[in-house]
């Protein structure tokens, strides 16, 4: 097998993480034993940090993790950089450092930090050639930070317009999704439908707005694609509240009843920041969010680890990737994240059973063989088994702020 380097976000688990750091305990300066238990510190980085990770083939061979709290203001802290010694001076430490910069801008934050030992002169090289400067001394150890000017900012933004185009070999949406899932997501959602507003966030070109019409009358719809949303404005009219913006950004002047945030959150850089926004900010007292995520247990992307096409259930293909995927979420980690935000989740579900790929339902839908009884019994057994369902779902209310 051919070496064929790659970079994925979050793919590693604890065991591969711990595998990695302990292949490289003797190339950090002290070695990193000597100062945390690896087994521990591996499993905070898998639990808390975002990860920036190279692979070739089957083995992590370089690894950027980054804390990305705001409640310690707008810094994103890098806690560790490691690359295989014998993987060393092939330049993957320098993508991984852009990657994790990039990452910083994309979520808002304004600085950049990391502690580096003064005995290691070929990190503070590093470091220095990506912008970084030392400005406190702790001990032996100096503290270099990256302070992101708004040219930067403007410089790295990502290009969503570009994102919301298929690719050779994946769609950005498929007519499963519109067809099949839009309908049963909706179906999902109407038992708990407060009176009132709805927000949408990330309503792309306005095919699940459609249906969001029938039961509201005051919509605002967010999307970051301006081509999407002209797209959207030609679909729905002019009855509809239209935001051009990056969801994470958008200033809103009111609250809402019921927020919708279908399919988005795995876009997201930080997602656990949008949805505290959406806890203390967005929703009104009573209101409700409808969260879905597509599901990494789905058994179309089971049986393409048998198959060999993925490495596990959560990975996030380079399609994917292309098209601004950040995680594959399942529902523990979907949870997490609600509950890390404050948000109390008041419902669970799954919205149907799915064992094909999004491709072949497109197909097998062009044929007599699907019946409308068939893709009802999906979506009740989908309800009886919700780790296999194609998407996974939450109904949130405000929680702790």
């Amino acid at each position: 097998m051919s070496d064929i380097l790659e970079y994925f976000i979050n793919r590693a688990n604890v065991a591969q993480i711990t595998g990695h750091l302990q292949a490289c305990d003797n190339a950090f300066i002290p070695p990193l034993s000597r100062r945390v238990k690896i087994s521990d510190y591996s499993k905070k980085i898998a639990n808390q940090a975002v990860r920036f990770e190279a692979w070739v083939n089957n083995d992590l061979v370089g690894l950027v993790a980054a804390y990305c709290d705001d409640s310690n203001g707008d810094v994103v802290f890098i806690t560790s950089v490691s690359v295989l010694p014998w993987w060393q001076e092939k330049g993957i430490a320098t993508q991984l450092v852009e990657n994790i910069i990039g990452h910083a801008v994309a979520i808002g934050f304004t600085r950049v930090e990391l502690e580096v030992d003064l005995r290691n002169a070929a990190a503070i090289k590093l470091y220095e050639k990506h912008g970084f400067s030392i400005f406190k001394s702790k001990g032996q150890s100096r503290i270099m930070h990256l302070q992101i000017s708004k040219e930067e900012r403007m410089n790295r933004l990502r290009d969503y317009n570009n994102e919301s185009k298929d690719t050779v070999d994946r769609k950005y949406a498929y007519n499963f999704d519109f067809d099949v899932m839009h309908p049963y997501m909706i179906q999902s959602f109407e038992p708990f439908f407060n009176q009132g507003n709805m927000l949408e966030l990330g309503s792309f070109k306005g095919d699940l707005t459609k249906r969001l019409k029938n039961y509201f009358d005051d919509i605002t719809c967010v999307e970051a694609s301006d081509i999407a949303l002209e797209d959207a404005k030609r679909l729905l009219g002019e009855d509809i509240k239209y935001i051009c913006s990056c969801i994470e950004d958008v200033t809103l002047d009111q609250r809402f009843d019921n927020i919708v945030l279908t399919h988005v959150l795995e876009h997201l850089d930080n997602p656990v920041r949008l949805l505290k926004r959406i806890n203390d900010d967005w929703l009104s007292e009573n209101g409700r969010l409808f969260l879905v995520c597509p599901n990494a247990n789905a058994p179309s992307r089971q049986i393409a680890v048998k198959m060999g096409l993925i490495t596990h259930n959560a990975t996030v293909t380079p399609s994917e990737e292309k098209h601004g995927h950040r995680i594959t979420y399942s529902m523990d980690t979907l949870e997490r994240d609600a509950m890390k935000a404050g948000l109390k989740v008041v419902h669970r579900s799954g919205i149907f059973f799915k064992a094909l790929a999004n491709f072949q339902w497109d197909r097998l839908m062009q044929t007599d063989i699907i019946s409308k009884e068939y893709l009802d019994g999906c979506y009740k057994i989908g309800q009886q088994y919700p780790d296999l369902c194609s998407s996974i779902f939450l109904v949130c209310e405000r929680g702790r702020r």
